[in-house]
Parts: C-alpha cells; structure tokens; sequence
C-alpha cells in the first residue's frame, strides 16, 4: 500500500521544496511511509557529502554552520542544513532556535534549512536525522550540514551520520583535556576554536597541542587540524571553510566517504531486521505484557531476568526454524 501520495513524489522530484519538507515530516512521525520513502530516495541519491557541525552547549554552533553553508554557496554548492534542538524532557517540545539564528539563510533558494527536536535521541541527533539526510542527498543538495545539540564526552551519533565531523570549542569552557579525552576527540575531523577573539583562546590552543604531543595518532588517524576563527564576526572562516573543502576532496580521493555511506548501510540493514524480528515476536508471543509480567515477578520473587531472556531466545529460535521448514515445504 503507497503510504506517500504519488503527486508528492512528483513534486520532490521536480525540486519542489515544500515536498522535500513534507518528506522530512513523514520521516519524523510515520514510521509506516518511512520503507516507502527510503526505497524510493536511496536510489535517487547524487553523492551529497554530509558535514557533522558538533561541540559543547554554546560554542557557536549554529553560527559557524551559517558561515559555511553561505561560502559553500558561494563556492557554488547547493546546501542543506539539519539543525538539531534538544527536545523537553517534561513538556516534550522544543524551541528550534537554531533556525532563528540563520535566517540570513532562508530566502537562499541554494539552501535548505530543516529544524528538527532530538525526540528522545541521547547522541546529540534526532532519530530521524539520517532519514532527513537521506531525503536532501536524493533532492539534489550536495553538502549537507548536520548542527547537533551541545554535547559532551560521548555523544557519538554524529559520527555515524556524517562524512566528517566539525568539532566546535571556544575558550573559557574549563578543562579542554578532561572535556576531551574520551571518544568525541576520536569523532572529529578538525578542531575549531570559535570566538577566538575571547580571552582564553591562546590557552585553549597550548591544551590542543599538548593534547596532539601526547597522542599523535587515533586509531591509524592523525590528529586533526586545529583552526581559529570568530564565526559571530565572520573572521578566519574563510580559512576554515577553506580546510572543510580540503578535507571533503581528500574523503572522497581515499574512499572514505564511500566506506562511510558502506557502514550505514549496514547499520540500517542490521536496525531493520532487528525492528522487523521484535515486531514479529512482539505480535507472537504478546511481548509487551510478557516482559511486564515477567519484571512484575522479578520484583517480588527476585532473581535473574536472563532465564526469561533465553526463554525467549529459544521461542524465537524455534519459531524461525519452523518458518524455515514451512518455506522449504512450499517449495
């Protein structure tokens, strides 16, 4: 059953932008248009390279994304942005401030901005994010810039979603070796200093060079490029924009943008089937009440959930070899 209308497609198709975003829309909340719309986007796709935008709470996130997506627009690129708020833990909503501070953007008929709330993401990213990246690769946007929320030490989702990763820093933010030292440093292409014309920033840059003097590699990677700029007064982006497209070129010339686009492939492969075989033991054995009573019975007996665990295991197990068995029957 077409869960997307056909005159949609046609118009997403053609570049109508209102499309694009109500594509984007159903990848957020209908999880039943979202095979549809992957099969049908995926093939569609031109290459577009995707620029993870991340840092701490503050750092100029937004701004520094703005600066890029303008001199790549100027460098003659079409340009999306995926700008990520956090979501409200209590009223469940989200601000989406990150599209007020591009609205210098918004009139650019070479860009696209797309607010979207993290809806329960831990990594820094909506769920839906690289379903909405999927969407603008297909629509004909070849860079496409992901801002996440601020984050912290380990918030990595941006690494998966992205060709390369810009991470943001600015002086005065406290210890940069204790901010660092876990897998965010492992996440990052290159080392942005933002509001570098704060007190601080030559600080800021001694802790990186200690930090590159005492881990010169990264798992076969060298460390990245460190670079100064004050995004609010557009200085020293032009160097950094500059950098981005040098490393965009040498991802490309070395396969890695391919290997990238190859690993979340399979990722999303491996999640589907996983969703596809909950859904069917979910629907087969009432999980949902199953597992509510089991922990109900933890609580009072007390024990392992594991016995429960491989007693499910078993049962899909079996129920998976009887369905093989069937099939072999039909045949």
């Amino acid at each position: 059953m077409t869960v997307v209308p056909h005159d949609l497609w046609e118009d997403f198709f053609k570049g109508d932008r209102l499309a694009c975003a109500r594509l984007i829309t159903a990848v957020e909340n209908d999880p039943e248009a979202l095979p549809e719309i992957l099969d049908k986007v995926l093939p569609a796709q031109q290459g577009g390279i995707r620029i993870g935008v991340t840092g701490p709470p503050g750092v100029g996130k937004s701004t520094v994304t703005a600066a890029l997506a303008r001199r790549a627009v100027q460098n003659g690129h079409s340009v999306g942005i995926l700008a990520v708020d956090p979501t409200s833990p209590f009223s469940g909503g989200a601000f989406l401030g990150d599209r007020v501070r591009m609205q210098d953007l918004g009139d650019d008929h070479h860009v696209f901005i797309r607010s979207m709330a993290s809806r329960g993401g831990h990594g820094g990213l909506s769920p839906a994010t690289p379903y909405a990246a999927d969407v603008l690769d297909a629509f004909g946007l070849d860079r496409i810039f992901i801002e996440t929320v601020g984050v912290g030490q380990a918030e990595l989702d941006v690494l998966d979603c992205s060709d390369l990763v810009v991470l943001v820093l600015q002086p005065g933010t406290g210890d940069v070796i204790q901010a660092l030292k876990a897998g965010i440093t492992e996440a990052a292409d290159l080392f942005l200093i933002n509001k570098a014309d704060l007190q601080g920033a030559e600080t800021l840059l001694d802790s990186l060079r200690f930090l590159m003097d005492i881990s010169p590699v990264r798992k076969g990677k060298p460390f990245p490029p460190v670079r100064e700029a004050s995004a609010l007064l557009d200085k020293g982006m032009d160097a950094v924009s500059t950098e981005v497209e040098r490393l965009v070129q040498d991802c490309v010339e070395s396969g890695r943008c391919r290997e990238k686009r190859r690993t979340r492939l399979e990722q999303e492969i491996r999640s589907a089937i996983q969703r596809k075989l909950w859904d069917g033991y979910s629907v087969l054995a009432g999980a949902d009440a199953a597992i509510r009573a089991a922990a109900e019975e933890l609580i009072e007996i007390g024990g392992s959930p594991f016995p429960y665990i491989r007693r499910a295991c078993s049962r899909i197990r079996i129920e998976l070899a009887e369905e093989r068995a069937g099939y072999g029957k039909k045949e």
